[in-house]
């Protein structure tokens, strides 16, 4: 019914009641377009069409500037744990940042990035003590110099990447990391979705501008690929984080069961909720080591 997809439209976003129909069927008519565009773009123009795309999307749907974004405080928290004390970091897809400020309180160097100041530099303020770059996401060692960051972070960014262009993020990524330096992402779990403008109309797989949603072990043998030389699962509860080889070889197989043995993307759905009921995360959340020089 259209009362139930506003409704999951609005919860999706964190959006109120002054969303309504007329809101949907524009996000709808406008992301499919930018994303048929953004799957045909050719690795020449990809940055310009990308950046032109985001551009167009805030732009033409201000409400998802105003959405709320915001994490709980035990995921700030894991996160200010997993960073190395006084670390030079640089976030992939800062957006509004939120995550940096709060590590750049805890003493960290920061450099937020964007493809495009509608969704990033925009609404940084010189007082948050942040540097800005302006970035494609996928090209970083061609913006910032060699082993020049302790961390790379990014939180929900990789999913919008043509999925031809994540060897290229992961290879320099590894490149502007230092010695010992680590890539810290989540990004939605495939099998928990879809997670883009999909979940409000109920298809089963991502069909917006999530351009692919992963799983652990397609992500676990890209970052080998990219010459990353130790990959662990981030397990994070209340008060607690931790990184683990094994938690992420049993998540991987978890990933090799449900291909095998599961078809139905609603089969596979149920049995992530039932997963997260014990701690099992809807989401991926790796971090990715260059080996220490």
């Amino acid at each position: 019914m259209v009362s139930d997809v506003v409704s999951r439209y609005r919860r999706n976003y964190g959006l109120g009641d002054e969303i309504g129909l007329e809101h949907v069927k524009l996000h709808e008519q406008l992301e499919g377009r930018l994303t048929r565009e953004l799957l045909a773009s050719t690795p020449e123009l990809r940055w310009e069409v990308f950046s032109a795309a985001y551009t167009e999307l805030y732009e033409s749907l201000p409400w998802l500037n105003r959405s709320d974004d915001s994490r709980p405080a035990w995921w700030t928290a894991a996160w200010l744990k997993l960073v190395p004390t006084q670390s030079d970091v640089i976030e992939v897809g800062s957006g509004r940042a939120a995550l940096l400020r709060d590590l750049v309180r805890s003493g960290h160097r920061c450099v937020a990035t964007e493809i495009s100041p509608e969704r990033g530099s925009k609404h940084l303020a010189e007082s948050d003590g942040l540097q800005w770059h302006i970035t494609d996401g996928i090209h970083l060692a061609s913006f910032e110099p060699d082993e020049s960051f302790d961390v790379v972070i990014s939180t929900q960014v990789i999913e919008h990447f043509h999925p031809d262009d994540l060897p290229a993020h992961l290879e320099n990524t590894r490149r502007i990391l230092r010695p010992g330096g680590c890539y810290l992402f989540d990004t939605p779990h495939r099998s928990s979705g879809p997670h883009d403008l999909s979940r409000v109309f109920e298809y089963d797989r991502a069909q917006f501008m999530h351009l692919k949603e992963y799983t652990h072990d397609e992500l676990s043998n890209a970052l080998s690929a990219a010459g990353f030389d130790t990959v662990k699962a981030v397990i994070a509860f209340r008060g607690f984080v931790v990184q683990t080889h094994i938690g992420l070889q049993l998540l991987r197989l978890l990933d090799r069961f449900e291909e095998r043995a599961i078809s139905r993307a609603k089969s596979k759905r149920m049995l992530r909720a039932l997963l997260s009921k014990i701690g099992v995360s809807r989401n991926i959340w790796l971090a990715a080591y260059r080996k220490s020089a």
